[in-house]
């Protein structure tokens, strides 16, 4: 057991050799499905919603928990909505790049019950980091109760190509304008904080019935955004 915490420490510290470049300033990005994309609904939906998160990132968790649940039962399961989910880094980085693996590693089509596990236990992880508990035990917990043997969750934590994944997605979400999580695309364009904190969409005020909309994380929030551009397509 020693020889295998000492690898994953060592993993720890290794992964993610990443170096955020400067960011980009884009407000438009190709509407385009990519091959390391995880997808969720209709092909034909009128809407697409990318959210780029980070398996570290607190708000993407509150996120996960209060605004996930009402996206997917109201509009993603209805067909109205096809939502893309972009992992990206946050400190500590190296968290949010082992959550990113481990999701990798799952089966395929357990992937987004991955990431929803990983935002309900991130609390656990981030704690026991900080205390330098047993990280691995964690994780290792998290593999099982997905399925995942500890052999086969090593074996992907120790594959080259997983770090590289990671760095990639990082790497392309810069590339994207992507400046924080939990980001957004609707329809292509970049859903973010304005001045005065509210929502600005491809870089201009984002106005619903003639009023702007404030910026905010919550279920009420994306339900009226959502059915806006269901109602009104771009």
């Amino acid at each position: 057991m020693s020889r295998i915490v000492s690898i994953f420490a060592l993993i720890l510290s290794s992964i993610v050799g990443f170096s955020s470049p400067a960011l980009a300033q884009s407000s438009s990005v190709a509407q385009t499905e990519r091959e390391s994309d995880h997808v969720l609904g209709s092909p034909s939906a009128s809407v697409v919603l990318v959210e780029y998160a980070s398996f570290s990132c607190p708000h993407c968790a509150h996120f996960q928990q209060d605004v996930w649940p009402i996206i997917y039962s109201e509009f993603i399961e209805t067909g109205q909505v096809r939502f893309i989910l972009r992992p990206m880094l946050t400190p500590p980085a190296q968290l949010a790049g082992v959550g990113i693996i481990l999701a990798e590693c799952v089966a395929d089509d357990r992937y987004f019950e991955a990431s929803d596990l990983l935002f309900a236990e991130q609390a656990r992880i981030i704690q026991t980091a900080q205390a330098q508990g047993d990280l691995l035990a964690v994780y290792n917990d998290l593999a099982s109760r997905l399925d995942l043997t500890e052999d086969s969750f090593m074996a992907c934590l120790s594959d080259p190509g997983m770090n590289t994944l990671v760095n990639e997605l990082a790497n392309q979400a810069v590339a994207d304008g992507i400046q924080g999580t939990p980001s957004f695309l609707i329809n292509g364009q970049i859903l973010a904080t304005g001045p005065g904190n509210v929502f600005n969409w491809g870089g201009e005020p984002l106005l619903i019935n003639g009023e702007q909309v404030p910026a905010r994380l919550d279920g009420d929030t994306f339900r009226r955004i959502i059915l806006h551009f269901i109602n009104s397509p771009q």
